[in-house]
């Protein structure tokens, strides 16, 4: 689906294609100098998947392939499992010896398998999804649509993400 979008060639999806990088650089840049200005703005928090208002992702057609999708919703289910052990407070070596035990992640015998280590740094990670909190209490996406399209396929009903 996305391929059909960029192929569009009348002259309006031009016009608006090279304003939307713009938006899209400047909300990156507003993430960036968030960051710079306090250590807890760089922590992710876990929001409410219902208080985000992303529905640019629609279907798994919007991914790149149906292997990204598939990859990504299985990162997802897994992100669901852990849930109960980040309400704890579990750290990455959690993750770690959860990814010994089922010979995943770095542990894979053969070809390497993403693990639950690789989806904590999905989710925790410096591509972490960010949001932008509205006046409404609301929050608009700054990056990690297809991330926020899969957690609510595995029925998920919060993530974590970094608010600005």
């Amino acid at each position: 689906m996305r391929d059909h979008f960029e192929m569009r060639t009348n002259q309006t999806d031009q016009a608006e294609h090279p304003a939307r990088q713009i938006e899209r650089a400047a909300l990156e840049q507003k993430i960036r100098d968030a960051a710079a200005v306090s250590d807890q703005s760089r922590e992710a928090q876990m929001v409410e998947l219902n208080q985000i208002n992303e529905r640019e992702i629609q279907s798994p057609a919007d991914f790149k392939s149906p292997e990204q999708y598939a990859g990504q919703l299985r990162e997802a289910q897994m992100l669901k499992q852990m849930m109960p052990a980040l309400e704890r407070g579990e750290m990455p070596e959690t993750f770690d010896a959860w990814d010994k035990a089922n010979r995943i992640g770095h542990y894979s015998p053969d070809a390497y398998v993403r693990g639950y280590t690789d989806v904590y740094d999905s989710y925790y990670g410096a591509e972490k999804i960010g949001l932008e909190l509205k006046p409404n209490g609301t929050y608009d996406v700054l990056n990690g649509r297809h991330r926020i399209y899969v957690a609510r396929e595995a029925g998920l009903t919060k993530i974590p993400a970094q608010v600005v």
